[in-house]
């Protein structure tokens, strides 16, 4: 039986069945056919993509090379020179093609291996500021980030504008990215966000804060940051920026970092002991020195690490009072840590230390002095 008749004496068979099942069957075909095409479509789209990338990954290397040769090298490219390089590379200059040159020049840029002042070269010439702005117009929110990123490391500064709309989106993350962005790129008052920032910054956010901060100062465009140490509400935010300031040995807030000791948040104060110590303040020492007992360890570990930073050569006694009458192992190895690099008087003071100690005392001074040696 051939198909054509088959396909007759299943339409027959349909008609004598009531006409509730005759739609429902028809419906199921017309369902089942338009998946399978659909499913075919998918497959050949995804074959399709999958070689281009394939082979964009086979020719990284020359575009690479291209880029270099633009950015490293004495040679003079026009416009249509790199576009016409570019475009015998990738075969069609598209979105795809675009997007990967991109990822590219980022990754050269991220390498830093060498300063170049050429790179609006390239992005004129594939014209990937224009690209960048569809990237920003996007639906997709990945895209809108990685054009965050992407204008970041490029140092895309003209790029403010369209960042700034995405500040107040309703997606945390995009909000996020948004704010941190505009840091690094605005030349308007890139700080604006400090006051907005909510909640507890993870490390991640820490990273890309300081990432932009550090561009910032690179450009001699870096604030003071202590008036946010001074009104911020968020004490995780306040903790990252006195970190900062250890950080960049920014001046002028020395007040702000000794009356946050007195903050009620023990982290707080121990990360301002800390910058204490990277500032040299050591007009303040004494002071450390009179809260040491009250203060929990978190505390009194920063303030024997700043003590060992300021080496004075006043602090040596309450070192050696405060390894007697500690109790716990870990604080104990730093204090001796801080003795024996404590200038001469403190390498006499951990030999006397030696020869007068015995039992688990003893082990924690050797391990200091030779790390080989157990302590626990």
């Amino acid at each position: 039986m051939s198909f054509v008749e088959w396909f007759l004496t299943f339409v027959y068979k349909i008609k004598t069945f009531p006409l509730i099942i005759q739609i429902t069957i028809v419906l199921t075909l017309l369902f089942l056919i338009v998946t399978i095409c659909t499913l075919i479509t998918i497959y050949i789209i995804r074959r399709k993509y999958n070689r281009e990338q394939r082979k964009l990954q086979e020719n990284a290397p020359k575009i690479r090379e291209l880029f270099e040769d633009v950015l490293f090298t004495d040679k003079n490219y026009s416009a249509e020179e790199i576009f016409n390089r570019f475009e015998e590379i990738v075969g069609e200059v598209n979105e795809e093609t675009l997007d990967f040159g991109l990822d590219v020049l980022v990754e050269i840029k991220n390498d830093g291996e060498e300063e170049s002042d050429k790179y609006d070269q390239i992005i004129d010439a594939l014209g990937l500021i224009e690209h960048l702005e569809e990237k920003f117009g996007s639906r997709s929110n990945s895209k809108i980030i990685d054009a965050f990123q992407q204008a970041f490391v490029l140092e895309l500064s003209k790029f403010d504008a369209q960042i700034l709309q995405y500040a107040y989106s309703r997606n945390k993350k995009l909000r996020n990215e948004a704010r941190n962005s505009y840091l690094a790129l605005s030349a308007n008052d890139p700080y604006r966000f400090f006051n907005e920032i909510e909640g507890t910054l993870t490390k991640w956010d820490e990273i890309e804060l300081m990432q932009y901060l550090e561009l910032q100062n690179e450009r001699g465009n870096l604030e003071g940051l202590g008036k946010w140490i001074n009104y911020s509400k968020n004490n995780s935010l306040v903790i990252f920026l006195v970190k900062m300031v250890g950080h960049f040995k920014q001046r002028g807030i020395d007040d702000i970092l000794i009356e946050k000791l007195e903050d009620e948040d023990a982290q707080v104060r121990a990360v301002s002991i800390d910058t204490i110590g990277q500032l040299n303040l050591n007009q303040v020492e004494q002071t450390l020195i009179e809260r040491y007992y009250t203060e929990p360890e978190i505390c009194q570990v920063a303030i024997i690490r700043t003590i060992e930073k300021f080496n004075t050569g006043k602090a040596l006694d309450f070192l050696k009072q405060a390894f007697e009458e500690s109790n716990n192992t870990d604080t104990k190895k730093i204090i001796a840590e801080a003795i024996l690099n404590y200038s001469y008087e403190g390498r006499m003071a951990f030999q006397n230390l030696k020869n007068t100690l015995n039992g688990f005392d003893l082990t924690i001074l050797q391990h200091v002095e030779t790390p080989l040696i157990k302590y626990k």
